[in-house]
């Protein structure tokens, strides 16, 4: 192939790989209290000209995190496109892009590495679409977590491979450092990797880094700080105002051991980021899964090949873990000392969190994973060429199987989940600049005059959640429950707003299931994740709700709560 037509395939590959990615966002949920909160972050800067001091909420704490970047992420978009995907494709742009950076980077480190493997993997690991893709808190991690490390990887003696140059790879951690500090609290990760890279500047050998040790050390400095700078003063503002300890993340320490145990959990989690895990992503229970597949059947051998690939692969990088390797031998000793000080270091870092591990919760370390599988392959693909050949087929078809079955998944959630579920309500509360009409903010830190309802929106304000208003607005309508395949329980639910005046979201249910006797067997809840406007009438199809208990002959469903907010206006 000649050197333009390679070109103009590539050309090819990167618009449809963006596309993909782009499609299979705007598919993800929307309604979700987690997204819906955070596009009101930015909404509310939109529709009231707010400067936006505070990011995601800090749920567990009561808190919220300090700086101006994840809001001003969606209102500028808004602002240039007044339209509800604006800051999902801004947020596809911006990962998308800190992908293609990485998988530029990683491919002039493993030259032996086929590059459709590599930029192919980034492009559809399950846990780079699921997140990074869709507006969520989580969403936003990557394209600070890919600039840090890139960064840390170039400017750390014993790892740098001198592709990029010194100054801009300390300046790519500390401008990492500051768009993470700002959109996750994983962010306390990151400090310790900059101490080890100035650590070895200052007491270890420079090595593959030029220069004298002083010299570096000013530069490396000096870059930092222009780094941090560049993201840093959307947090000068919060900081003024409400001081160092704005957002009240220090309430998230708290000391707890944790088991031994967790370590092995941790590891396998940290390896899974870099590998096919599929089965947190085809839904939150086991029984949503199956309904999954029952309703696309035809989903299901894509499915297996990349269920399977999700399991054998992390095992074989564990295994790997433990190989001297016969080529470029110093190299790879570091890769795997960085994933097991990585895997310590996260934790040890959960001895002081309030929270138990989990994996979304320093998937910040993503690169480092990457990092040590493309490495893993590219000393298989070193020592062992005759065998990779057919390994590389092996790993093609996984790459399809993967893009198939995401496909399926963004099909068959796109009219329940997505923003097209109710795209009128987005659409009118940003044309309208009234960002109430979504919901109201949980904002739980600080009770500012800016933060509550306007005099304008004569409804009552979130605290109307659970009142009793809801038992006279909201009505069922038809309900059918059934056995669905292997024994899940499946409701098919009708809900009415009878309201004139007010709009009801996350609609609160509570199953009951009966026994022969008439005797309760189990009580279970869950939410119903859609706007009801007034006279709205909605059905949710399908609807899964685990396990049927046995001994179950009936069961009910009753509504037990539900948050009111305004209406969009008619016109």
């Amino acid at each position: 192939m000649s050197g333009r037509s390679g070109r103009a395939w590539f050309v090819v590959f990167l618009v449809t790989a963006f596309a993909f990615r782009l499609c299979y966002g705007l598919s993800m949920p929307f309604w979700f209290e987690d997204e819906r909160q955070v596009y009101l972050i930015g909404l509310r800067s939109f529709a009231r000209g707010e400067w936006p001091y505070f990011g995601a909420d800090v749920v567990w704490t009561g808190g919220q995190l300090p700086g101006a970047l994840q809001g001003m992420l969606i209102r500028w978009p808004l602002s240039a496109w007044p339209a509800p995907e604006a800051p999902i494709v801004l947020l596809n742009l911006i990962s998308f892009s800190a992908l293609a950076f990485f998988a530029w980077y990683l491919c002039r480190r493993l030259p032996d590495v086929p590059r459709w493997l590599v930029w192919g993997a980034l492009f559809t690991l399950p846990w780079t679409l699921n997140f990074s893709t869709h507006i969520t808190n989580v969403s936003y991690i990557l394209p600070g977590a890919i600039l840090f490390f890139v960064g840390f990887f170039e400017g750390t003696p014993g790892l740098s491979r001198r592709i990029l140059p010194f100054a801009l790879a300390w300046a790519l951690m500390g401008a990492g450092l500051l768009f993470v500090l700002q959109e996750h609290m994983s962010w306390v990760l990151l400090p310790p990797y900059g101490a080890v890279a100035m650590g070895g500047l200052v007491f270890g050998k420079a090595g593959r880094l030029p220069g004298r040790r002083g010299r570096l050390v000013a530069i490396a400095g000096a870059s930092f700080l222009a780094g941090a700078a560049a993201i840093g003063w959307l947090l000068v503002p919060t900081v003024l105002r409400y001081g160092a300890d704005a957002g009240g993340a220090t309430g998230a320490l708290q000391f707890a051991p944790r088991s031994p145990v967790q370590l092995l959990k941790t590891a396998a989690r940290t390896l899974s980021f870099a590998s096919y895990e599929t089965n947190r992503f085809f839904g939150v229970s086991t029984a949503e899964r199956l309904l999954a597949l029952a309703r696309m059947p035809w989903l299901v051998p894509a499915v297996a090949v990349v269920a399977a690939a999700g399991i054998w692969q992390p095992l074989w990088m564990a295994v790997s873990l433990f190989r001297r390797g016969r080529t470029d031998r110093e190299d790879w000793t570091r890769v795997r000392i960085l994933l097991a000080a990585t895997v310590a270091l996260v934790y040890v870092d959960y001895f002081f969190s309030v929270r138990e591990p989990q994996a979304h919760a320093f998937y910040v370390v993503f690169p480092v994973a990457v990092l040590f599988a493309a490495t893993c392959w590219q000393l298989w693909a070193r020592e062992n060429p005759s065998r990779w050949k057919r390994w590389d087929r092996v790993a093609a078809v996984v790459l399809v199987c993967g893009v198939l079955a995401h496909a399926g998944l963004a099909w068959d959630r796109w009219s329940q989940d997505s923003l097209y579920a109710n795209r009128a309500v987005a659409a009118a509360a940003i044309d309208q600049r009234n960002d109430r009409l979504m919901g109201d903010r949980r904002d739980r830190m600080m009770e500012k005059e800016d933060y509550r309802p306007r005099p304008q929106d004569r409804v009552a304000d979130a605290d109307a959640f659970l009142s009793a208003k809801f038992n006279r607005d909201l009505q069922l309508g038809a309900v059918r429950w059934r056995r669905g395949l292997l024994g899940v329980s499946i409701f098919d639910v009708t809900i009415a707003n009878r309201s004139e005046i007010a709009a009801w979201l996350d609609v609160q249910y509570e199953t009951t299931y009966f026994g022969a006797q008439g005797q309760i067997l189990a009580t279970r809840g869950g939410v119903f994740k859609q706007i009801l406007e007034p006279g709205d009438t909605r059905s949710w199809a399908d609807h899964p709700d685990g396990f049927v208990p046995d001994g179950t002959t009936t069961a009910t469903i009753g509504i037990m709560g539900a948050q009111r907010t305004i209406p969009v206006p008619r016109r």
